[in-house]
C-alpha cells in the first residue's frame, strides 16, 4: 500500500523550561501542508527499508523505529518491506522524520486490521519522537509540554498560500537547543497558548506573539536565512517565519499571485514550493 507522509510548520514556538526526561517544555501551534514524502510498504520475509536519497540510513530510521515499537506490542507482526520517496528534506523544521514514523504506524495498522484505537496510536507515535504525535490527527493543532500535548483547533484557517523556502543548510534540533537554553529565564513567559489563538482568530500574527525562538540562534549562526525571511515580507507575505529548528522559512500569502511571484525571486537559488494547509 502507499500512504502520504505530510509535513508541518509551526506558527510560532515559544521554548520554556527543560523538563526531567531532558526534553524542554514548548508552546506552538502546529499546521500540517500538503507538502509531503510518499511510502510504499508491503508485507516482507525480512525487514528492508529503502529510499531515493542518500542520507537515510536504511537501518536507523523513524520508519524502522515505527517498525519495531509495534513488533514489541505485536510480537506476532509480519516482517515489511518499505520504499520511502523523500520530498521533505531532512533537518528542516518541517517534521518529515517524525511524519514518516507516524505514517508507517497508519500503514502497518490498516495492512494488519490491528484496529488500535487512537489514544494508543498517539502513545505509541510518542516513543518515536516528540512530533510523531501530531501526525496522528494533523490539521492544526496546539502544542504544549514537549510538543505532545496536543489541543484540536477547529474554525481557524491560514489563507491558502504557503510559500516555503528550502536552503540547503543543515540545522541541528540539538545545537539550536544547546544555544538557546543559555537565554531561558527560568522557563518563564507571559505567552499563552489561548492569547495566540485569539490572535489567530482575528487572523491577526503579532509579532509579539507569533514569533519562533530558535530564530535568534539560527539567524545568528547563518544570517543568510534571517534574510531569506525578511525578503519574504518584503514581497507581500503577511507574516513569515522559521519552521520549527530547522532551516526552512515560509511566509503566507492571501493570493496565489503574490505567492507564485514571490517564488519565482528565491527559485533560481533556493528549494521551493507553494503549499496549502491541511485541514
Amino acid at each position: 500500500m502507499k500512504i502520504n507522509s505530510y509535513a508541518k510548520i509551526n506558527l510560532g514556538l515559544h521554548i520554556l523550561d527543560k523538563r526531567e526526561d531532558g526534553f524542554h517544555n514548548i508552546i506552538t501551534i502546529f499546521q500540517e501542508i500538503d507538502f509531503h514524502d510518499q511510502l510504499t510498504i508491503e508485507k516482507s520475509e525480512t525487514i528492508a527499508f529503502d529510499t531515493n536519497v542518500n542520507w537515510l540510513d536504511s537501518n536507523n530510521n523513524t520508519c524502522i523505529s515505527a517498525i519495531k515499537i509495534l513488533k514489541e506490542r505485536y510480537p506476532n507482526l509480519p516482517n515489511f518491506k518499505i520504499f520511502l520517496q523523500k520530498n521533505i528534506p531532512t533537518n528542516a523544521g518541517l517534521g518529515g522524520g517524525s511524519s514518516n514514523g507516524t505514517a508507517t504506524l497508519k500503514a502497518i495498522n490498516e495492512l494488519c486490521s490491528l484496529n488500535i484505537q487512537h489514544q494508543e496510536m498517539k502513545e505509541l507515535a510518542e516513543k518515536i519522537s516528540a512530533d510523531s504525535t501530531f501526525f496522528v490527527n494533523g490539521g492544526m493543532q496546539g502544542g504544549e509540554e514537549k510538543g505532545q500535548k496536543l489541543s484540536p483547533i477547529k474554525n481557524i484557517k491560514l489563507d491558502n498560500y504557503l510559500l516555503l523556502v528550502m536552503p540547503e543548510i543543515k540545522v541541528q534540533t540539538s545545537d539550536a537547543f544547546m544555544f538557546i537554553k543559555k537565554y531561558l529565564v527560568k522557563g518563564q513567559t507571559h505567552i499563552k497558548l489561548s492569547q495566540m489563538l485569539e490572535e489567530l482568530k482575528a487572523k491577526n500574527l503579532s509579532s509579539e506573539l507569533f514569533y519562533n525562538d530558535f530564530e535568534m540562534h539560527v539567524f545568528k549562526t547563518h544570517p543568510e536565512i534571517g534574510k531569506i525571511k525578511l525578503e519574504i515580507l518584503d514581497l507581500g507575505a503577511k507574516y513569515a517565519s522559521l519552521s520549527g529548528s530547522g532551516s526552512t522559512v515560509f511566509g503566507i500569502f492571501s493570493d496565489k499571485q503574490t505567492a507564485q511571484k514571490a517564488q519565482s525571486f528565491f527559485s533560481p537559488h533556493y528549494s521551493t514550493i507553494i503549499a496549502n494547509p491541511k485541514i
